[in-house]
């Protein structure tokens, strides 16, 4: 099987979950991930749900073992002297360092940031606001970020009452993984940069310049003159979009989305429906402005027509006749869809004897030979400390009563 990033070895350090997220995508590539995590319970994700037993281990979370399936456990408390001087040598034995600051602060016995780290590998430094500015040390979470970058508020607007619906709400962990394929990107380019030389180059990676980036509609609003800090929908508008008239329709099993927008695509929608007889009223569906002023009029009626029938009859149907439309797909849908079936694109993750299905790399790769990168594999979460023998014996020399001694955190 293709393996683009085999010979490549990472150290992932953080609780962060970008971080993690970018190494996986890198270990899924083919790159052997060491992910070092404190003695005493390991990375704090190992504890939260949604868990696969009623009994969790340290192996039984959903989240963890989607963002770090497939790589290596290995324990060191870089607190201590000791730690973060075997933690540094650790580094300077991979190709490439993807941490979060926060995880080696107060500690200058390693710091990738330092100027005089001359054997520094390739170093991609995840965090809220980067290494420098006035922000550089405020603590932030995800939440806060998302709201500091601006990419909350555009997410929450607009709404039909901005006075009962404040902008708080922001997407789930879903911004954090964006920020962690940027992190997998920058990895990459750091690498390709630095050639094998040393030191690596330092990737200043901030989540709120990641976020910031994508806000292309607000901008390009605002560079155009529009009133970029109102949230009122606009009169008239509740089921448009740039561009022309979208529709939200229910139907007996799920919903779909529709966008006959000019009066040709119009034209078969309504033979979709099998023509029923309000779509002969002129004053109600005339031209793509008479449906505009009638939106919500039309919706009404299309919903009783739609609601009778399926899902996939309303999608397939309009489809066939050249009729922008698509399903409102949920999580279960995802895990029927023949489609995602067929490009293998669903991995097995193993949680103790049980197994569900997460997402894989999100892309087919075939190279000039036609060797394929794999899909659709059966992945495990790393048990904590699980490498310590073969990394800390391997590859630091140390011997087995010194790594025992590290495993349960006893050197200073």
């Amino acid at each position: 099987m293709l393996r683009p990033l085999a010979g490549i070895r990472v150290l992932e350090i953080g609780e962060n979950v970008s971080a993690a997220f970018g190494a996986r995508v890198l270990a899924d590539l083919g790159a052997e991930v060491i992910k070092l995590e404190p003695p005493d319970g390991g990375d704090a994700y190992r504890r939260l749900g949604p868990f696969a037993h009623t009994a969790p281990s340290l192996r039984d979370s959903a989240l963890f073992g989607y963002l770090n399936h497939g790589k290596r456990s290995a324990t060191l408390d870089l607190a201590t002297r000791t730690g973060a001087k075997l933690g540094r040598a650790l580094a300077e034995r991979c190709d490439l360092l993807v941490y979060e600051p926060r995880a080696l602060a107060g500690n200058p016995a390693f710091d990738p940031a330092a100027g005089d780290w001359t054997t520094r590998p390739t170093t991609v430094a995840a965090s809220p606001y980067g290494l420098i500015g006035s922000r550089s040390a405020v603590p932030a979470s995800p939440f806060v970020v998302q709201h500091a970058a601006g990419f909350a508020f555009h997410q929450s607007s607009p709404v039909r009452d901005p006075e009962t619906t404040p902008p708080v709400g922001t997407a789930d962990w879903e911004a954090s993984l964006v920020v962690g394929l940027v992190v997998a990107l920058a990895a990459m380019w750091g690498l390709r940069s630095a050639r094998g030389l040393r030191p690596g180059p330092l990737i200043d990676l901030s989540a709120e310049d990641v976020l910031a980036f994508l806000l292309v509609e607000p901008f390009a609003d605002w560079l155009g003159g529009a009133d970029v800090a109102r949230r009122q929908v606009a009169s008239g508008e509740t089921t448009t979009i740039a561009g022309g008239l979208v529709w939200f329709l229910p139907c007996a099993d799920g919903a779909v989305l529709i966008s006959p927008r000019e009066d040709h695509q119009w034209e078969r929608w309504v033979a979709v429906m099998e023509h029923p007889d309000w779509t002969r009223d002129e004053t109600l569906c005339g031209d793509r402005e008479v449906r505009k002023e009638n939106a919500l009029a039309l919706q009404r009626r299309m919903a009783r027509w739609s609601t009778e029938r399926s899902c996939r009859e309303v999608f397939t149907k309009a489809q066939e006749n050249r009729v922008a439309c698509y399903p409102i797909s949920t999580a279960r849908d995802l895990l029927a869809n023949e489609q995602l079936k067929d490009r293998r694109f669903f991995s097995r993750l193993d949680l103790g004897g049980d197994g569900i299905p997460v997402p894989g790399l999100p892309f087919q790769m075939t190279a000039a030979d036609g060797e394929t990168l794999e899909r659709g594999r059966e992945v495990q979460i790393p048990a904590l400390g699980e490498a310590n023998r073969e990394l800390l014996e391997g590859l630091l020399r140390l011997g087995p009563d010194e790594v025992e001694r590290l495993r349960r955190g006893a050197i200073p």
